[in-house]
């Protein structure tokens, strides 16, 4: 988080899912970064699990972010029991570069 300026950790900070992270990333649509985290096998989501077909934010994300735009600026970022700490590692590096791309 503090490699990368003007984001927002969603959610409470201990009380959460230790696999799960929600991020706001201002001034950046979540699908054009979601399409740069892709292109470099990065996988990740704008919305809760049980709607990933969906374009609209879930009760829960609107709940945290209730304005629309800040809603549609969050990305979710999940760990499995595999995932090693060089994809953690790749996956700062990816999202760094792809929100200072979006941003320039």
């Amino acid at each position: 988080m503090d490699s990368i300026p003007n984001t927002e950790l969603n959610g409470h900070k201990i009380h959460r899912l230790a696999n799960t992270t929600n991020i706001t990333f201002h001034d950046i649509e979540s699908e054009a970064l979601l399409i740069l985290l892709d292109q470099e096998g990065v996988c990740a989501s704008s919305g809760s699990a049980y709607l990933a077909d969906s374009d609209e934010p879930s009760h829960v994300v609107k709940v945290m972010k209730p304005e629309s735009v800040a809603s549609r600026r969050m990305i979710r970022f999940s760990l499995g029991e595999d995932t090693t700490g060089a994809e953690i590692e790749n996956t700062l590096i990816v999202v760094r570069q792809a929100v200072e791309m979006l941003r320039a």
